[in-house]
């Protein structure tokens, strides 16, 4: 299994990680099945989050390692917290010291262990005070509750805003990318232009995680944000934003047909190549694999042996819409 070094601290971790969300219609036999071929993989990594399922998924992992004592011990566990959905339907955030601190510790419960490796702020919380945030996680990496932290989609400013009076580190910042989705990537590639693409969304985030040690992990890495057609992004003001899969689409043919031509000369299945094509970026990311199927599993688990030459790797980026100057 191909490795990473993850954050400041540099720990050695694998370069795919399990993702959970998908879990809440498994049983713990059928879980523990998963678990057991994801170790026989090398994905030793786990991702959950606190409102998947709302809290069921944390619950059903928490019973499949009570059931498989020494599971736990395989895996570096991570979970999310600052999601809250409210009586009237909708998510809101609460990055309130009281209950980041309660969120964890109910998380802990549900997952049945006495820490977790790493804890995400869930998304950005516009009411965020940074310094209730330092305090709160603080608190939980001196109680030894929490080891490191970590936040998802998150810009450069509310990295540092956030960081600003943390003690301890963000060492994961959790971002859509992939080819169908590369809005960290295009600005640097379309510089002092007036292209669509050439729009910065995250004020640098890339480059930034990169400077500072924080490790991209890259979430659904097999769907679109783009117009199939041009390849810019879609106006959520005007045509929704397409938020499909374009593997095996047939909408998204151009990409496909490359993808198809890569796999063939590589002997690999076409989720191996968009896989190898994240993993080529020196941005030394994580691959957050969101399926429950060993089959798919294994197919894009093939793209970690794959080294994609510079021009393979620019090909890739012009057939999914991408523009160089």
């Amino acid at each position: 299994m191909k490795t990473i070094f993850l954050g400041p601290n540099k720990i050695q971790v694998p370069a795919f990680i399990q993702g959970l969300m998908r879990t809440a219609n498994l049983s713990v036999k059928e879980l523990t099945e998963l678990l057991h071929h994801d170790i026989h993989l090398g994905i030793t990594y786990l991702d959950t989050s606190d409102i998947y399922a709302d809290g069921y998924c944390e619950t059903l992992l928490g019973n499949t390692f009570a059931s498989n004592p020494g599971l736990r011990n395989n895996f570096l566990l991570q979970t999310k917290g600052g999601i809250l959905r409210g009586a009237k339907g909708f998510a809101y955030y609460d990055f309130s010291e009281e209950h980041i601190i309660s969120a964890c510790e109910a998380s802990l419960r549900r997952l049945q262990t006495d820490h977790i490796d790493f804890y995400l702020l869930h998304r950005p919380d516009a009411l965020a005070e940074p310094e209730e945030v330092a305090s709160a996680l603080d608190k939980l990496h001196a109680s030894g509750k929490v080891l490191h932290f970590g936040v998802s989609n998150c810009n450069t400013g509310q990295i540092q805003l956030l960081q600003k009076y943390c003690t301890v580190p963000f060492e994961i910042n959790q971002m859509e990318f992939t080819l169908g989705h590369s809005l960290m990537l295009d600005p640097g590639m379309d510089v002092n232009r007036v292209e669509t693409q050439s729009y910065d969304h995250d004020q640098g985030v890339m480059n930034y995680c990169r400077l500072n040690n924080i490790t991209i992990q890259a979430f659904s890495p097999f769907r679109a944000a783009k117009n199939r057609n041009t390849g810019t992004l879609i106006d959520r003001y005007g045509v929704k934003v397409e938020t499909r899969p374009f593997l095996n689409n047939a909408e998204y043919a151009e990409i496909n047909e490359k993808l198809a031509e890569y796999a063939s000369a590589y002997d690999v299945s076409s989720a191996a190549i968009v896989i190898a094509w994240i993993l080529r970026h020196p941005a030394n990311m994580q691959v957050l694999l969101g399926s429950t199927k060993a089959d798919r599993l294994q197919d894009a688990v093939a793209g970690q042996n794959i080294q994609l030459t510079r021009e393979e790797w620019y090909d890739l980026y012009l057939s999914a819409g991408g523009i160089i100057p």
